[in-house]
């Protein structure tokens, strides 16, 4: 399968302009039938902790915007939107959409970062998600969930052989995100991909480092600070090969109660 990730730098609350940069490096980008592409954390808005701004209409433009892409170009198409489904209850979500326009996954992300206020405007979900996609489980993940193992584990033992991370995670931290990206995938024994903004929002830096690892921990790819898009083919079949001759999953099923 071959793995897409195109890190943006979004223009501060301005979907409009942020919808015209995802296709039109989507459109420079040539990408395989049949790939999951990818697309950062709240890729309409960035990171802005104003759900007025951030949250979707009910015309959902966008999670229209990746549905057409997905059918144009013949791909799974994943990114973060905001939705806001009653008063008071806003989610910051991963949602993807496969070629014949139906929704493949939702997922709301589980550790809202504290930190940033995020808490306070945005509900936290309770439960990780699985979706499958060129016949591999795949589970997508947001951000600050990153820093929970537990998360992980949990979706690893129900199958998944690919975790996904979408960010708007910053420079100053960047170190973090790739070391904890690439023990997700050494501990899970899985392939692990993020995808990250760069640029510049009104109070912070990023420098992108979008990455990749197979289930060994080997780097696949890392971005650089700049707007980019990068690709990947991931062998599960080297997978499971690798998750039979090694025990460290059975093992840990063995010793579920411990």
């Amino acid at each position: 399968m071959q793995v897409v990730a195109i890190q943006l730098d979004m223009v501060w609350e301005d979907r409009a302009a942020n919808h015209q940069r995802v296709e039109q490096l989507v459109d420079a980008t040539a990408i395989a039938p049949g790939s999951l592409v990818m697309l950062p954390e709240m890729f309409e808005t960035g990171f802005s902790m104003n759900p007025e701004r951030t949250k979707q209409s009910e015309d959902r433009e966008g999670e229209a915007l990746l549905r057409r892409l997905a059918i144009k170009y013949d791909v799974a198409m994943m990114g973060g939107v905001v939705n806001e489904y009653s008063a008071g209850d806003v989610a910051n979500e991963c949602v993807a959409f496969a070629p014949d326009g139906r929704e493949l996954v939702r997922y709301r992300k589980m550790r809202p970062f504290s930190l940033s206020g995020e808490a306070d405007h945005y509900g936290a979900g309770t439960q990780y998600r699985l979706f499958e996609w060129q016949g591999v489980k795949i589970a997508p993940f947001v951000c600050y969930d990153l820093r929970f193992p537990e998360l992980f584990r949990a979706a690893v033992k129900d199958g998944a052989e690919l975790i996904t991370l979408i960010a708007c995670w910053p420079a100053k931290r960047s170190e973090h995100w790739v070391r904890l990206m690439q023990a997700r995938a050494i501990e899970n024994l899985a392939y692990v991909v993020g995808v990250n903004r760069c640029g510049e929002e009104p109070s912070l830096k990023f420098d992108g480092r979008s990455s990749a690892f197979d289930h060994l921990g080997n780097c696949l790819f890392e971005a650089s600070d700049q707007v980019q898009a990068l690709k990947t083919e991931l062998d599960f079949g080297e997978l499971r090969r690798w998750r039979e001759k090694f025990p460290a999953l059975r093992d840990l099923k063995a010793n579920a109660d411990l």
